[in-house]
């Protein structure tokens, strides 16, 4: 079944900067099968020189906990490849909801392996967090839903042809001969070139602007060599598992602030992660906050999720009072309570 799903934007450029993206939109959601277990299947599209495809479960795939929506990123290649992969719902302004990523990974349709998730979103998320958004924000209720399919290759493939414009690019990195622009975090300067930020940080090249190098552009709030690891990466350099782990909050600070998209989904997956043995009643709040203040969905969603299983603990702490800073964030985590309850006795 495809005629209610659509591939309305794709973006293949593996041979030069080893990924490509697809842009999903599907349409009628409230219309789509309404058994568990039933499939819609987008159509075919190409991404990292293979064929892929979508696989979304409206009410869930077998293993689902009831009330939510399975989706898939499928392919009927044999061979193993190795890429990371992020699927991204979106809200019709553009931000992220909901983000579903791994690194690493080595994938055949032969092996059995299975990239998605089976409790990606709930349809109440769906209803009352994108349809009501998008309502206030074009006047108009439409049950659109936009899924974003990212795909990049990792160095440990053996089947796709070697290239070598990322190395190309790299011996670019901090080349003051050929940089048109430069920028200045505290007392080091980072010559760049305007087409590759305009590539790859569009964000930064408006920064950028009709500057030159000669004149580096002050960056202020972002240590030295957390910008010098954001630029390398920008110049194809990847950022090692440690590096990540170490300094997640402080990358995704700098990377929300200078318009790293990229870099910042990365970084806001790593600090949900580390904060698995860390988050508490104490500073759920603080998170929540600066979750939506950075428009980080997986991480505003983690704390959602621990402000409702811990509920009287965190109503009852001091922290809880901080929401009263956005009376809106308020609102919702008590929308987030009342449908929690309705679905507790509704079980």
């Amino acid at each position: 079944m495809s005629g209610d799903i659509q591939v309305v934007e794709l973006n293949d450029n593996w041979r030069l900067v080893k990924e490509g993206h697809a842009l999903i939109h599907i349409h009628n959601f409230a219309d789509l099968p309404q058994e568990k277990g039933q499939c819609l299947e987008s159509p075919t599209f190409t991404c990292v020189g293979h064929d892929w495809y979508l696989c979304l479960y409206p009410r869930g795939n077998g293993e689902a906990n009831e009330g939510m929506v399975s989706v898939y990123l499928c392919t009927n290649l044999s061979s193993k490849i190795v890429i990371d992969y992020d699927i991204i719902m979106r809200k019709e302004n553009g931000d992220n909801f909901m983000i579903k990523s791994d690194y690493k990974v080595e994938y055949s349709a032969d092996d059995g392996e299975i990239l998605g998730c089976k409790n990606y979103v709930s349809d109440d998320e769906i209803f009352d967090e994108i349809f009501t958004w998008n309502a206030s924000y074009n006047g108009n209720v439409q049950e659109t839903l936009t899924i974003e399919v990212r795909i990049r290759l990792d160095e440990g493939n053996t089947n796709i042809p070697k290239s070598s414009v990322a190395d190309d690019f790299y011996n670019f990195y901090q080349d003051e001969d050929t940089a048109d622009v430069a920028f200045k975090v505290e007392a080091r300067v980072f010559y760049a070139h305007k087409v590759i930020l305009k590539l790859r940080v569009p964000e930064l090249a408006q920064i950028a602007g009709s500057s030159n190098a000669e004149n580096p552009i002050p960056i202020s709030d972002v240590e030295p060599d957390i910008f010098e690891t954001m630029l390398k990466n920008v110049y194809g350099k990847d950022i090692c598992a440690t590096y990540w782990k170490e300094h997640a909050k402080q990358i995704l600070d700098a990377s929300g602030k200078y318009g790293f998209a990229k870099i910042k989904s990365v970084a806001e997956v790593w600090h949900v992660n580390n904060l698995k043995d860390t988050l508490s009643v104490d500073n759920v709040v603080d998170e929540l906050l600066y979750a939506d203040g950075k428009n980080c969905p997986l991480l505003k969603k983690s704390t959602m999720d621990f402000i409702l299983e811990h509920g009287e603990e965190v109503i009852d702490s001091e922290s809880y009072e901080k929401l009263d800073e956005s009376p809106e964030l308020r609102k919702e985590v008590m929308r987030a309570f009342a449908s929690s309850k309705k679905r507790k006795r509704d079980d």
